[in-house]
């Protein structure tokens, strides 16, 4: 389970960004306020987003399919 510090979430989200999307590098702050406590479902979440982009030139990730996580399974959600 991951459990990075608010720092070296961020310090890794802008990592990912740097590589996948540089422009969405300004949403990291906003990530790492709402998501701090579900760090390992946002990389999932990130990594699918952009697994699918890459067989798609034109594909578009906006902030709304980033901010799109599903429910951890520690918010109570049972589906």
């Amino acid at each position: 389970m991951m459990d990075y510090t608010k720092d070296l979430f961020t310090q890794k989200l802008y990592e990912f960004f740097q590589r996948h999307d540089p422009v969405k590098q300004t949403i990291v702050p906003e990530i790492v306020e709402k998501y701090h406590e579900n760090q390992e479902i946002v990389f999932k979440h990130l990594t699918e987003l952009y697994t699918k982009k890459h067989g798609v030139e034109d594909a578009l990730i906006s902030n709304d399919s980033i901010f799109s996580l599903p429910p951890s399974s520690q918010s109570g959600f049972t589906g």
